[in-house]
């Protein structure tokens, strides 16, 4: 009797170690996920400041997966420009245990549909705030792209992730002399 008591709770340890560990897994499959798509904010940021084409941002259905386009100066038959994947930015793919739904996308605080067609930003001209939410099990993550930033700023359960940077006056704590 002793012993089946002592293998029972030895498969209970083994067990909650191999829950813990795939439990763990898709935590940082999420966290990677999160920080892939600040990433592609930052891309599409960088990009709508600096480039000379209009840039966009898409969602695919089919392959679950955010992307970064470009606009083509090839037009189609109906007269419309043409968007293609940008090829210098990989697109980011949702992991299999998330889906679209998991995934919302908000445009100066209203939901936007980014499945048809893209959300453009024109070289020069401003862009709008842009927020992704993503949640996965309790956790939801906030990504919000301010018009004029070219960094998201990421907030993890209405909690500003950003450490507070506080000033200090280096004449007074003798740190003037210190190279920058």
């Amino acid at each position: 009797m002793i012993e089946m008591i002592i293998v029972c709770v030895i498969m209970a340890l083994l067990m909650s170690a191999i829950i813990y560990r795939m439990t763990s897994r898709q935590g940082r499959s999420f966290d990677v996920t999160i920080d892939r798509v600040g990433d592609l904010l930052m891309m599409y940021a960088l990009r709508s400041e600096h480039s000379r084409a209009p840039v966009g941002l898409m969602i695919d259905p089919d392959r679950d997966a955010l992307l970064l386009m470009r606009r083509d100066n090839v037009e189609s038959s109906s007269g419309q420009q043409m968007w293609s994947m940008d090829p210098m930015a990989r697109g980011v793919l949702l992991p299999d245990f998330m889906d679209l739904d998991d995934l919302e996308v908000r445009v100066d605080g209203d939901r936007a549909d980014l499945i048809d067609w893209p959300l453009s930003a024109m070289p020069g001209e401003d862009r709008p705030l842009i927020e992704i939410e993503l949640r996965h099990e309790q956790r939801t993550v906030l990504l919000s792209l301010a018009p004029h930033a070219l960094a998201p700023q990421r907030m993890e359960d209405g909690v500003d992730s950003a450490p507070v940077r506080e000033p200090e006056d280096l004449d007074t704590t003798g740190r003037w002399q210190e190279d920058w």
